[in-house]
């Protein structure tokens, strides 16, 4: 096992927890305090499971954003509005939350730059837009 693999390994499991895992842990441990019947011994457990099951479910997720980036049918703007918030998210939550923050970061990042395209453009081109429009038209003319 050559140095970066034991760094992916000391990331997914490791045993010296980063600020965000701490605080994963100590928000399901907070929570089991509003469940009846959870004592603190197994919602400390629980916590702790989620503290090390959230940077292998935050790698999942920025490799499907990042294959969405690549194999989406969005324009190049699109796409580098993607990518750009996702610097910038990654970079805000490494601040925040170490490299388990950047993670967390860049896949929040994506998610509001794709609600932004969404609600501004629907994800739709500009030639898309005109061809939808021109069929309205011809529709409501009685041609189609």
């Amino acid at each position: 096992m050559n140095l970066t693999d034991y760094e992916l390994v000391k990331y997914l499991i490791g045993n010296r927890p980063d600020a965000a895992q701490r605080a994963v842990t100590k928000d399901v441990f907070g929570l089991s305090k509003m469940i009846p019947g959870v004592n603190s011994k197994a919602a400390a457990k629980v916590g702790r499971f989620a503290g090390r099951l959230a940077p292998g479910l935050s790698a999942v997720q920025n490799i499907a954003d990042v294959g969405d980036i690549i194999t989406g049918e969005e324009n190049i703007a699109n796409k580098g509005m993607d990518v750009a918030a996702m610097g910038v998210g990654g970079a805000a939550g490494f601040a925040l939350g170490g490299p388990l923050g950047a993670s967390i970061g860049a896949s929040l990042g994506k998610t509001v730059s794709d609600g932004t395209q969404f609600l501004l453009g629907g994800g739709k081109s500009p030639e898309e837009r005109k061809l939808e429009e021109a069929l309205l038209a011809l529709q409501r003319g009685g041609l189609v």
